[in-house]
């Protein structure tokens, strides 16, 4: 039968979270997710559907000077067909329409040979490291951290720019928006935002230092929260004290995967203060 590709109805997202714990043969809060990252970018979600059931899905979020791709899966039961080409493909000439310089996105094992085949090229690894939720004692909040509020996010939006490589806002306010009292941030002696930290349901991150020194701080405020079940974190390789200070306290190494990008050469961003991302979704 034909598959066809449009962008996905909000009456799909209960459908979208079984073709992505089909396709990453993993649980989790997916319907969730999908509704946080359609907030940020309504009309980034395609899926691919046989008649009227939906089989796979992709999406994107445009940032100001690039655009991050995620959330590409397809059902067990079609994969092998091409249908994963194919979105892929569709997004990518959507994407081409808006005249998009660069597109990013974190590669499995698995996907990596397909994406190299859509022009993109390999750069670090990126590990998803995890911890139980109770494995170690809960911390204290540091008294040098503070919480985010809706007032701070100008600020730190000009602070993440020159970092991250693009424009955040959108990301910092729905995070803030759905998880309120799980955000922190640190000052320097002149009042400046110089790190910060976002705490999701059962995921750390976007983590950001400007400098080095209060990494260890800001994960001591993550600690001092609840949560239940398994907390992940995703972190590009080229920040090594993040790995350090994360395994530190329990967390270990259980995936990995490829950054990999297509279109500008250009160096966007500083990904050495990126401690960790907010998703292999958004970046």
């Amino acid at each position: 039968m034909p598959i066809s590709i449009r962008p996905l109805a909000d009456t799909d997202l209960e459908s979208a979270a079984d073709i992505l714990t089909s396709a990453f043969q993993r649980s989790g809060n997916w319907a969730n997710e999908l509704r946080l990252y359609r907030e940020v970018q309504p009309d980034g979600y395609f899926g691919a559907y046989q008649e009227e059931a939906l089989v796979g899905m992709v999406g994107s979020t445009i940032y100001s000077t690039f655009a991050y791709i995620g959330m590409m899966g397809v059902h067990q039961q079609f994969q092998r067909r091409g249908i994963g080409l194919a979105l892929m493909q569709h997004l990518l000439k959507w994407l081409d329409g808006k005249n998009i310089p660069q597109v990013q996105l974190d590669a499995s094992e698995a996907g990596q040979p397909m994406y190299e085949k859509l022009g993109f090229v390999a750069h670090e690894r990126v590990f998803v490291l995890q911890r139980q939720a109770g494995l170690l004692p809960t911390l204290e909040l540091p008294r040098q951290v503070e919480s985010m509020r809706h007032s701070d996010l100008a600020a730190l939006a000009e602070m993440d720019a020159k970092i991250f490589g693009a424009d955040r806002s959108r990301v910092f306010s729905a995070l803030l928006q759905a998880y309120p009292d799980r955000a922190f941030f640190l000052r320097d002696t002149r009042g400046q935002i110089v790190g910060y930290l976002f705490v999701q349901e059962s995921r750390i991150g976007p983590w950001v230092m400007q400098e080095p020194g209060g990494e260890e701080l800001l994960l001591q405020a993550v600690l001092s929260l609840n949560f239940a079940g398994t907390i992940s974190v995703v972190v590009p390789e080229t920040s090594q004290r993040a790995l350090e200070i994360l395994q530190h306290h329990g967390f270990e190494i259980t995936r990995t995967n490829r950054h990999m990008v297509r279109g500008s050469t250009s160096t966007i961003g500083q990904r050495d203060k990126v401690h960790a991302q907010t998703s292999l979704s958004l970046g």
